[in-house]
Formats: structure tokens, C-alpha cells, sequence
């Protein structure tokens, strides 16, 4: 009888620790085989096409959303949110002297457009990219104003140049290459920028499947902290870094 107890006993450790030898530890929020792909400016008459390509290669990104092109839009917006992807803002018009006129004026547009998104998706969220990058025209009034407000900015460390290369697809893809490369080699995760009305559903793929490919992990920015921009960007890996 003893023997057969201490047999089980020793079949249920093995188990247990097989078991836990199957689970990988998570990820840090900056591991570098990560990737954060981004989609700024829409909805548009394109996001339909992206979003094909993300349900193609289930993968999940995060859409910082235009607040103009809401009205019109709305059957493009809850599909976002339907299909799994993260809805983020991006204020409500793509004009940089009048978003960036005063402190107010950044926090009234993310605003309007937190107002917009919650009443067609009925999510509340306060991530947001400013317009152009928060290099662009974020004094420290700004960035006070926009703390105060809640909001989390994000910018990014992979730029596309989608919105420079839109009509050739090589290049857009071989700087996103590039870049994924570079970043990995500094051990750091990848935050791409892309835009609804500039990349083309076809460099998406091959973006995609060149980082399948090299076992990059695509993932939204969702519970992702500490934030990263251009005041303060990520750091690279470190073993005592928080995982997710």
C-alpha cells in the first residue's frame, strides 16, 4: 500500500513539474522578439482591407483614431473592437498649429474624440497619440495639461514612412525590416507606425509574415506600462524589468 501511494505521489510531481515546464515565462513589456503595430488616421475607405489582413494572420493591433472621420465610419469603428483590436486616440482633425495652440486646445481634441469613440464602441479609453508625434509641439505645458487630463501618450520606434512611400511597398517594407532588426539588436521591443490611408494591404502581409517568419510576437498595447514616447522612451531588456 505504501508503495503504491509513494507511486503516486511521484507521478503527480512529475506531472506537476512537466506541467510547469510547459508554460513559457512571460514576456517583459520591452522583450525584443515583441511587436506593437499601430495604425494611425483612420477610419477609412482602407481599414476594411487592413483589417482583413489582421484576421488573416490573427494578429491584434491598436488604432489611434481620428475623431473627423468617425461620422460616416461608424461601421468601420466597431469592427475594430469586435475583431479584438485596441482602440486608442489621436485627437479629432490632423491640423498641427491647431491642435498644438495651446495646452487646452491638445486636451479638448482628445476630448472630443474620447466623447466620439465611447458613444459608438461604448469603451472609455485614455491612451492617445498627438498629432505627429509628441515631438512635434508638446511643451511641458503640454504635457502637464494632457497628465492632468489622463491621457497616456504613445509614439512609437519603428516609422514606416508609409505616408512618404505610398506607392512602393519595397520600401516601406524594408524600412519596418530594418528597423525590427535594429531594435531586437538592441534588445528592446518594436512599436510600429503605420497609417489606415497609407499602408497598403499587401506590404501589411509581407510585413507580417517577414516577422511570423523570425518568431516576432505581434501584440496591441493594451495594459502596457510604463508608456513610450519621446520624453521618455523604454529602455532596453533587463532581467529585473516587470513581465506580462
Amino acid at each position: 500500500m505504501k508503495k503504491r501511494v509513494f507511486l503516486l505521489m511521484s507521478i503527480f510531481l512529475l506531472i506537476g513539474t512537466l506541467s510547469q515546464a510547459a508554460i513559457p515565462e512571460p514576456k517583459a513589456y520591452n522583450d525584443p522578439s515583441l511587436i506593437y503595430l499601430t495604425l494611425d488616421d483612420g477610419p477609412n475607405w482602407k481599414t476594411r482591407k487592413l483589417l482583413d489582413v489582421l484576421k488573416k494572420h490573427q494578429v491584434k493591433a491598436t488604432f489611434f483614431i481620428l475623431g473627423k472621420n468617425i461620422k460616416g465610419n461608424e461601421h468601420l469603428i466597431r469592427p475594430i473592437v469586435d475583431e479584438g483590436h485596441l482602440i486608442a486616440l489621436h485627437g479629432m482633425r490632423h491640423d498641427r498649429e491647431e491642435f498644438y495652440e495651446t495646452p487646452m486646445t491638445a486636451v479638448q481634441q482628445m476630448q472630443e474624440v474620447q466623447a466620439l469613440i465611447y458613444e459608438v464602441t461604448g469603451i472609455h479609453t485614455n491612451m492617445a497619440r498627438t498629432i505627429y508625434g509628441s515631438d512635434a509641439g508638446m511643451t511641458s505645458a503640454h504635457w502637464q495639461a494632457m497628465t492632468e487630463a489622463g491621457f497616456e501618450i504613445w509614439d512609437w520606434n519603428v516609422g514606416s514612412f508609409d505616408h512618404v512611400y505610398k506607392k512602393d511597398n519595397a520600401r516601406v517594407e524594408q524600412r519596418v525590416f530594418d528597423r525590427l532588426e535594429a531594435n531586437r539588436a538592441a534588445n528592446i521591443a518594436s512599436i510600429i507606425l503605420a497609417h489606415d490611408h497609407s499602408m497598403t494591404p499587401e506590404a501589411l502581409d509581407t510585413i507580417i509574415r517577414y516577422a511570423k517568419e523570425r518568431d516576432y510576437e505581434f501584440r496591441t498595447l493594451e495594459g502596457v506600462q510604463p508608456t513610450h514616447n519621446f520624453l521618455d522612451g523604454w529602455e532596453p531588456l533587463a532581467d529585473e524589468q516587470t513581465t506580462l
